[in-house]
C-alpha cells in the first residue's frame, strides 16, 4: 500500500472517529490557546486602550493577532500529513486560517465602503463585530464538536451591539470580549475533551 493510501485510510479512519464523537477537531493545545493568547492578548488590549498615550487603540490588538497567527502556525505544522498525526486536526487549522483572511479582508473592504460614505466608526465596528459574532453561531449548531464557538460567538454579538451605545473606545470593547470569549471557549473544550476520553475508557473496556 503506498503512503497516499495510507493517508488517505488515516483520514477516514479520523472522519469516521470524529462522527462517533471519538476525535474532536481540537486538543489541549487549544485550550491553552484560548486561556494565554485570546484572554491574556484580549487583557492586554484593554489594558493598552487605557494608557496614557497619544497612540491608536487599535495598535493594542496586534499582539493578540501576532501571537495567535505564530501559534496557529506551530499547531498547522505539527499536525501536517506526513507526520501521520490527526488529519482532522490539520484540516480545522487549516480552515481557520482560510477563514480568518477572508473575514478579514471582508472587514477591511467593509471598512474603506462605510468610511467612504461617511457613515460613523462606531456602527461599522458595531454590525462588522455583531455579524462575525453571528456567524460563528452557524458551526455551535451544525457540529455538535464546535458547540465551543459559542464561547465566541455570544460576547460577539453583544459587543457589537454595545459599541455603537457606549461611548467606551471599541478595541477595549472587543478586547474585554476576546477574554470572555478565551475563557469561555476554554472551559466548554475542557469539557468536550473530558467527555472524550470518557468515551474512549468505555470502549477500551
Amino acid at each position: 500500500m503506498s503512503q497516499v493510501d495510507l493517508d488517505r485510510v488515516r483520514e477516514d479512519l479520523a472522519t469516521v472517529k470524529q462522527a462517533a464523537g471519538m476525535e474532536l477537531p481540537f486538543g489541549w493545545e487549544d485550550v491553552w490557546l484560548n486561556v494565554f493568547v485570546l484572554s491574556v492578548g484580549g487583557m492586554v488590549a484593554v489594558i493598552w486602550t487605557f494608557l496614557p498615550h497619544s497612540l491608536p487603540h487599535s495598535l493594542g490588538l496586534i499582539p493578540l493577532l501576532i501571537v495567535a497567527v505564530v501559534y496557529g502556525i506551530r499547531l498547522r505544522i505539527k499536525y501536517r500529513r506526513s507526520t501521520g498525526r490527526s488529519s482532522i486536526r490539520r484540516r480545522e487549522y487549516t480552515a481557520s486560517f482560510v477563514i480568518a483572511a477572508v473575514v478579514g479582508t471582508c472587514a477591511i473592504v467593509y471598512r474603506l465602503w462605510g468610511t467612504r460614505l461617511g457613515l460613523p466608526l462606531s456602527i461599522l465596528q458595531g454590525i462588522a463585530i455583531f455579524f462575525v459574532g453571528l456567524m460563528l453561531v452557524g458551526p455551535a449548531v451544525l457540529d455538535r464538536s464546535r458547540i465551543y464557538c459559542l464561547g465566541i460567538s455570544l460576547p460577539f454579538i453583544l459587543c457589537g451591539l454595545a459599541i455603537p451605545l457606549l461611548s467606551i473606545p471599541a478595541v477595549a470593547l472587543v478586547g474585554g470580549a476576546c477574554v470572555v470569549s478565551g475563557l469561555a471557549m476554554a472551559a466548554i473544550q475542557a469539557w468536550q475533551l473530558r467527555a472524550q476520553e470518557v468515551i474512549r475508557n468505555r470502549a477500551t473496556d
